[in-house]
């Protein structure tokens, strides 16, 4: 009987979708400050080169600061995710898009999440918050929709 692989090391959120509109429209999306506030956060300032800054603020919460780790013009952006108050353990998030049929497909990936136990609520909060921004995203780009309301915590 042949052995089982091992265990993962580490957790991945590694969702991906598809969205009625040019990847350029997807991409300044996720990489200029004036898209993002659309769809994300309610402040955004990003240095798109590798290396640069970027500071993503909510109202009533954090402002969350990183470098960018990766830039890849009109494709990707690779954020180091540090967060106040909270260890993340050096996890990456990363935004892609690539061409697909009559649109564009969105790749989310946040990923560097130990796989362990006390790790657990913080890799479910970005599986559900990440599934959450890209619905929202998606619902800003086709339908002009923000699906945040004042309520959202």
């Amino acid at each position: 009987m042949p052995e089982s692989p091992p265990p993962p090391t580490t957790w991945t959120v590694n969702h991906q979708y598809f969205v009625h509109v040019p990847p350029k429209s997807v991409f300044e999306a996720f990489s200029t400050p004036e898209q993002l506030v659309r769809w994300m956060s309610d402040t955004a300032e990003i240095e798109l080169r590798e290396g640069g800054r970027y500071a993503l603020g909510w109202k009533n919460g954090p402002t969350h600061r990183g470098t960018v780790l990766e830039f890849v013009p009109g494709r990707s952006v690779t954020l180091s995710w540090d967060w106040p108050n909270v260890d993340l353990h050096g996890t990456r998030f990363k935004l892609a898009v690539e061409p697909k049929d009559d649109g564009a497909l969105f790749f989310v990936e946040h990923s560097g999440f130990p796989a362990e136990a006390r790790w657990g609520e913080l890799y479910g909060g970005a599986e559900w918050g990440w599934t959450f921004f890209a619905m929202n995203l998606k619902s800003v780009l086709e339908t002009g929709w923000d699906l945040r309301t004042p309520l959202d915590g």
